[in-house]
């Protein structure tokens, strides 16, 4: 479109460049504008004030555009007398947006204020200052806006189709899944080690009676040289570390413990082009975990094999769940349990912290220092006068003696468990099944909702109220018998025995090594807390006995590891 400046002098003019999907961040579409407004402005004879390119936005979401903005503050200031651009698409798409008043009355708003020249390369002229000119504008804005709309409700219908049949609905890469949202990464065939090409396979469900397609029923994996052994997740692979991390929790294991091994051994998030300021996006990089992106990682459906939209499970997916949805549900009910800490505040760096006491007063002692002191960092008690002694020291004598004896008691008696009754109330297998029954119901009275044209929605919700809580309640007694069991539990029930004592046999710096490698600063603590008093004495002055030039300075015998016979 075309309006003419008065004037027939060189008009200063600015070009607007836009392209709606760069995830590349390559330009190439802006770059090719640019090149097209500025040979349009040479044979006009027009100059080029500048240029403003809003690389990867769209004019239809309602999002601000900044450059656009910048651009109308450029205008407004009288920098330039108008505005090239590819079409008037590039400018807007829409008739009106009250939120970034980024459309084309407010556009045009602007243009007949400030008697400004607009033109486009491929829309033709319109002379906005005729009642024609204005018309032929807006009935490309509107057309715009309808395209737009109509391409909305193809990408809706779409997504609809893929609930229904339970796919993939597109997206970055699902951690634990390959690119296509659906084959596990990664998968290995324990009958002939297999590792790639292995087939989904998808059972669906007869159609409904109103003749709309069943939704998927079971998916099975199958190995591509045929073999009938289930293909296993491999060892060390993203699916794998997922699977681990949710059992873990469901055993009353916490985030951040997780979160720690997940450091430890490298896990990182799916590479994601990040988005820079100036809109272009850089290349896929990985990133770490975080406490709130692992917590929703853990919470995801998708892990045991179910479809979610808009926060409401569907359905099963068309893929294979990384861990039973029973496993699954138990971890869910733990993270999402009221009484569970949020804040954990920053991670311990040693075990004894509130958990060693004070010989003189029995407080617990806490880690002061944190490194600036000449011997590293330093348990004291609460006076800050009885006890200061190297925390890594005494750390390092604690779990020396306990691997000992927990070495020496298994090699005496391999089912060492705890004594008394096992914790009273339902078993984790029960809560699944109410907690299933219910979920039944819930879809059950939407479903006779739907197809009722009489039935009243205050009674509706209020029956939907009812049910929901119910739920909430078995998920909290989930998260109560996880925690109940976890108590009773041996301290030593996760860790693997036999090959700690093989290690510990061999070599014991080898099996200390492996020991905290292995486990979480969080597990071991645990363990420690459970079967031992840790007491810490002030130190005798001098040397140690039998001190020699060279030898540590730390005194064992100030540092009392006295067992609590719970699990003897």
């Amino acid at each position: 479109m075309t309006t003419y400046s008065k004037t027939t002098s060189v008009r200063r003019m600015v070009i607007y460049a836009r392209i709606s999907d760069d995830r590349e961040g390559r330009q190439n579409g802006t770059d090719r504008q640019e090149r097209q407004c500025r040979r349009l402005a040479d044979r006009h004879g027009d100059s080029v004030a500048r240029v403003f390119v809003d690389d990867d936005r769209s004019a239809y979401s309602g999002k601000i555009r900044p450059e656009y903005a910048a651009m109308i503050e450029y205008l407004e200031a009288g920098n330039a007398e108008g505005v090239l651009a590819l079409a008037p698409t590039r400018l807007y798409r829409r008739l009106y947006e009250p939120k970034t008043r980024q459309d084309y009355l407010h556009f045009h708003d602007l243009v007949t204020r400030l008697g400004l020249a607009v033109e486009t390369v491929k829309a033709g002229r319109f002379d906005l200052s005729t009642a024609d000119g204005r018309k032929q504008a807006r009935d490309a804005a509107s057309q715009a806006q309808y395209e737009s709309e109509l391409i909305g409700e193809r990408v809706a219908d779409a997504k609809q189709d893929n609930v229904r049949e339970g796919t993939f609905r597109g997206g970055g890469r699902p951690f634990g899944f390959e690119a296509d949202g659906i084959t596990p990464r990664s998968l290995i065939c324990p009958e002939c080690g297999a590792i790639q090409g292995f087939r989904i396979i998808t059972v669906t469900r007869a159609e409904n009676e109103d003749g709309a397609p069943g939704g998927i029923e079971t998916v099975t994996v199958q190995c591509p040289d045929g073999c009938t052994a289930e293909p296993e997740l491999a060892e060390g692979s993203e699916a794998w570390w997922l699977r681990d991390a949710i059992e873990r929790v469901a055993r009353g294991e916490s985030v951040r413990s997780v979160l720690h091994a997940w450091y430890a051994a490298g896990v990182r998030t799916p590479a994601r082009r990040k988005r820079l300021p100036d809109g272009t996006r850089t290349e896929p990089t990985p990133g770490e975990w975080t406490p709130t992106t692992l917590l929703k990682l853990l919470r995801r459906p998708r892990n045991a094999g179910l479809m979610e939209v808009g926060g409401e499970i569907t359905g099963k997916g068309a893929w294979p769940a990384l861990v039973d949805e029973e496993t699954w549900r138990v971890c869910e009910a733990v993270l999402k349990n009221p009484a569970r800490r949020t804040s954990p505040g920053p991670s311990r760096k040693f075990l004894g912290g509130s958990l060693y006491l004070c010989g003189i007063c029995t407080t617990t002692v806490t880690t002061t220092g944190r490194g600036r002191t000449r011997s590293g960092s330093v348990y004291a008690c609460g006076s800050g006068q009885h006890v200061s002694r190297n925390a890594s020291a005494v750390d390092d004598h604690v779990e020396r003696t306990v691997l000992a004896q927990a070495v020496w008691e298994t090699v005496r008696d391999p089912f060492w468990q705890p004594s008394g009754p096992a914790p009273a109330g339902p078993s984790t297998d029960d809560l699944n099944a109410r907690h299933a029954a219910l979920t039944a119901r819930l879809r059950g009275l939407a479903d006779v909702f739907a197809e009722d044209d009489e039935a009243d929605p205050v009674e509706y919700r209020s029956a939907a109220r009812r049910i929901k809580e119910k739920i909430t309640a078995v998920e909290q007694e989930m998260a109560a018998a996880v925690t109940a069991v976890a108590a009773y539990r041996s301290p030593l029930g996760d860790v693997d025995m036999p090959e700690l004592v093989k290690r510990y046999q061999a070599d014991p710096e080898d099996a200390l090594k492996w020991w905290r490698e292995t486990y979480s600063l969080d597990h071991r603590r645990t363990i420690i807390g459970k079967l031992t008093r840790v007491t810490i004495l002030p130190a005798r002055q001098g040397r140690p006995p039998g001190w020699k030039a060279g030898m540590p300075t730390f005194d064992p015998e100030s540092v009392c590891v006295d067992w609590t016979g719970e699990y003897a």
